[in-house]
């Protein structure tokens, strides 16, 4: 398996700090004119050969520091970025008419619903020969003969033709032109921070990774160059025995960049081949749901993980300080403390997610379901601190600390699944009732259907812990990875909610109550 690796150079002097920053600069710079460039040519992404006509353009741009070779792996890049978010923003542009509306009632009375309530409702759509010819036309270049661009495509050539003798042609490239405008004004301009990341290899820049036996300090040494006739880098690597144990590098290329965390320090990223992870056989599950304003998470099984209300008090008062006085004014000495802030934070997320696992260990736990974070919107403000929910889950990751828990539990063999997080938190796992009126406040819990009551964080753990355990929400909510964890489907509230009350509703028909059991007995 292929995985990345880290290494670290902090220990350097002040010399080779000041010229890998140097180096760095000047391609952050010719990076943002580079980016400049192929955002003001950006009607060129559209089509493959105006993809290629703009990754040649980086001869544009020459530089007594920087390589032709380095500056066109880079521009590659670019290019790359705007043409990914540039097929985000496609996948949106669906051109189709409507065709019809489908209606589906029940067949039979259920617990829940009467025959004749709409079970599901669809708009479905249809392509025609004009949405395809719109399609095409978005994808031209409209200050070019369009008659000419299409001469490769005889069938769009033909449509182009017979709308063309009805004097319609001029509405429907009218109509074209509208929608690639609006589809490119949607992308924006990529900047680049004041030291940005430099891609390396090992045929033009002799980027390596060198073993001094007889340097009693530093045994491994990063070295590049990026001249024939100028000098190499060397920059000592920090190597630790419990992460770097048995990763040996593979790829000929490194990217080098400062650290986000503290700018001495220089990281060297590189590729690496890792045995596969292997997972305990299943044994026992658990559901968690993250929370904030009473603990940090709550299992299905009970257990409570909490964050320390003390020192988050500290670290809160500790930035309303720094945010008085704003960020752009902040002294080398308030920027630094800042620095230590978040660093501490990262580590203290990572003592909970630790301490997480340790307990699942304790209890023989193998697989954990959590809930796909997308935290939007307006989350309130949390009382007991006084700062906006929003903030308080960045500083405790709260949006990341799945792929966190995954990253760390792999090396455990806990198997962690991510489930979507609709409606985990106002289901009955009783009677299968979705309503936000079921969770009146934010830790009690009493259905509005049936009357069953709990702690709101145990029921949404609960929830989540059925993801995994029915096969039809295991099936219809999620794909299977190779190792046989949960992974969301991309599917809407709506569609989630569909597959919520259908299960619900066959379990309701499967399973009598209990007057039409007595009364199934009486007939007997």
């Amino acid at each position: 398996m292929i995985n990345s690796v880290m290494y670290t150079s902090k220990y350097h002097n002040q010399i080779k700090e000041n010229n890998v920053k140097q180096l760095l600069h000047t391609i952050t710079k010719i990076k943002n004119q580079l980016s400049q460039y192929v955002y003001e040519h950006k009607n060129l992404l559209l089509t493959n050969a105006g993809i290629k006509e703009l990754k040649n353009s980086y001869k544009l741009i020459k530089s007594d520091i920087i390589p032709a070779y380095n500056i066109s792996t880079e521009h590659n890049l670019i290019v790359d970025l705007y043409v990914n978010e540039l097929k985000q923003h496609i996948k949106n542009l669906d051109i189709r008419l409507q065709d019809k509306i489908v209606v589906q009632r029940y067949a039979r009375n259920t617990k829940f619903y009467k025959k004749g309530d709409i079970k599901s409702f669809q708009l479905w759509y249809r392509t025609t020969n004009l949405t395809r010819l719109i399609k095409y036309l978005v994808y031209l270049d409209f200050t070019k003969d369009i008659k000419e661009q299409l001469k490769h495509s005889e069938t769009i050539l033909a449509m182009y033709e017979y709308y063309d003798s009805r004097s319609w042609i001029d509405r429907i490239v009218k109509l074209a032109q509208s929608k690639q405008q609006r589809l490119l004004t949607r992308l924006k301009l990529i900047c680049f921070n004041e030291y940005s990341s430099l891609r390396l290899d090992y045929v033009d820049n002799k980027a390596r990774i060198d073993y001094m036996h007889d340097n009693a300090l530093y045994k491994y040494w990063f070295v590049f160059r990026m001249y024939k006739k100028g000098g190499e880098y060397r920059l000592p690597l920090q190597i630790n025995d419990n992460y770097h144990n048995g990763k040996k590098p593979i790829a000929k290329e490194f990217t080098i960049s400062l650290s986000p965390k503290n700018s001495s320090k220089i990281n060297i990223a590189t590729t690496c081949e890792v045995s596969e992870p292997t997972f305990k056989p299943f044994n026992k599950v658990v559901g968690m749901d993250l929370n904030l304003k009473h603990n940090f998470g709550v299992l299905s099984d009970g257990f409570i993980l909490d964050y320390d209300r003390d020192y988050m008090k500290r670290t809160v008062q500790a930035l309303k300080e720094l945010d008085k006085i704003g960020y752009r004014n902040l002294t080398t000495k308030q920027l630094q403390r800042l620095k230590k802030i978040h660093r501490q934070l990262d580590w203290y997320t990572s003592l909970l997610i630790h301490k997480l696992i340790v307990y699942l260990e304790s209890k023989n736990i193998t697989d954990i379901v959590v809930e796909n974070l997308l935290l939007s919107g307006k989350l309130g403000v949390n009382e007991e601190f006084d700062i906006k929910y929003s903030r308080l889950s960045k500083l405790l990751h709260l949006s990341s600390v799945k792929d966190l828990l995954k990253r760390q539990a792999e090396k455990h063999g806990i198997r962690v699944h991510i489930t979507p997080s609709q409606y985990t938190s106002i289901t009955c796992p009783k009677c299968g009732n979705i309503s936000k009126d079921n969770r009146k406040t934010q830790e009690s819990f009493k259905c509005t259907n049936c009357g069953y009551e709990d702690n709101a964080d145990h029921v949404a753990a609960n929830n989540l812990e059925l993801r995994l355990t029915s096969d039809v929400l295991r099936s219809k909510l999620h794909n299977l990875d190779k190792y046989g964890r949960l992974v969301p489907k991309r599917l809407n509230k709506y569609a989630v909610k569909a597959i919520l009350d259908e299960y619900y509703a066959s379990l309701s028909i499967e399973a009598p109550s209990y007057g039409q059991c007595t009364e199934q007995a009486n007939v007997v």
